[in-house]
């Protein structure tokens, strides 16, 4: 989260160091947890700050490198919860579902010079970010939303330790996407990788549902044309 003139001067000194950057991880972020009305602005702008905000500057700091080189992967996380979102960290999954669409905007706009934007949308895999300490508590500070809220906070400390995804399997994988070996050898490099078969499981329920949805209100939804060949 440094200005943006101190993260150029970061990536000048690493350039200067080791002659080139090939592959920048934005990895920093953290879960904001409370009901969207219970989050003070101030907690709003750290978080998107934080998950959003930060790695736009340090790509903004790096890409200019990459692409006096015409190489270079920037690599962003996303999450399960940029697919579905629960009540207490509707702030957290609404920056993971901004990540993706940057990354995926990125892309467009990179690809053609020869670089990468990719999109890494983990599920929960067994890493500390779920540990006492990692996240803060839930407060309550409005009496109508704790019944709701609670409920999320109890379910991710019970899941805690017993998450399905191996994060050593995760690095490795995304490894052999960025240097196209092991199972991405020939392979085109897909802009978004669902990573864990919860991921995989609830973005294929959303799409659905959404498919479903406009299916249903196809005609309500296209109501809004001018009529055709005007």
């Amino acid at each position: 989260t440094a200005p943006l003139d101190t993260l150029h001067e970061v990536a000048k000194k690493a350039i200067a160091l080791h002659g080139h950057v090939d592959v920048l991880v934005n990895n920093a972020g953290y879960a904001l947890v409370g009901a969207v009305e219970e989050n003070t602005p101030e907690e709003t702008y750290d978080q998107f700050n934080t998950n959003v905000f930060g790695g736009l500057n340090v790509a903004r700091a790096f890409l200019p490198y990459m692409r006096a080189r015409r190489t270079g992967t920037v690599i962003w996380l996303g999450s399960i919860a940029g697919w579905r979102t629960v009540a207490s960290c509707g702030l957290y999954a609404a920056t993971k579902a901004v990540n993706r669409s940057i990354s995926e905007a990125l892309n467009h706009e990179i690809s053609p010079l020869g670089l990468r934007s990719i999109c890494v949308e983990p599920g929960f895999f067994r890493t500390a970010f779920l540990a006492e300490g990692q996240v803060a508590p839930y407060i309550s500070r409005i009496e109508d939303y704790k019944e709701v809220t609670a409920a999320t906070d109890a379910l991710f400390t019970g899941a805690n330790g017993r998450q399905p995804g191996d994060p050593k399997k995760l690095v490795a994988l995304v490894v052999d996407f960025v240097r196209g070996e092991g199972v991405a050898a020939g392979r085109p490099l897909p802009p978004v990788l669902h990573l864990g078969s919860d991921t995989m499981y609830v973005t294929r329920e959303v799409c659905g549902e959404t498919v479903k949805r406009i299916d249903e209100w196809k005609d309500v939804f296209a109501s809004t044309d001018f009529p055709a060949g005007t």
